[in-house]
């Protein structure tokens, strides 16, 4: 039986938490920003939060990739609340 081929949103987050184990933090941001991106497009496209996206709802990869930011990421900054400019 030939292995199932994971999409392109599924192989990123693969990839991205492969980074969080390892630590390689500037990596990690660049692999969710790009996941982000596949997310954002897809919501441009008319996807909503209860459709399916490679067989996970939209709702569950937008809180993945969220959630990585803010602990993998936004951490290594320092003072990032202080710093932000609306």
């Amino acid at each position: 039986m030939a292995k199932k081929e994971k999409g392109p949103i599924t192989q990123v987050w693969l990839e991205a938490r492969q980074l969080m184990q390892t630590g390689q933090l500037s990596k990690l941001e660049d692999k969710l920003d790009y996941g982000i991106c596949l997310v954002s497009r897809a919501t441009l496209e008319g996807l909503r939060d209860k459709d399916l996206l490679e067989n996970v709802k939209m709702e569950v990869w937008k809180e993945r990739f969220w959630v990585a930011v803010e602990n993998y990421i936004w951490k290594s900054y320092p003072d990032y609340e202080k710093n932000w400019k609306v």
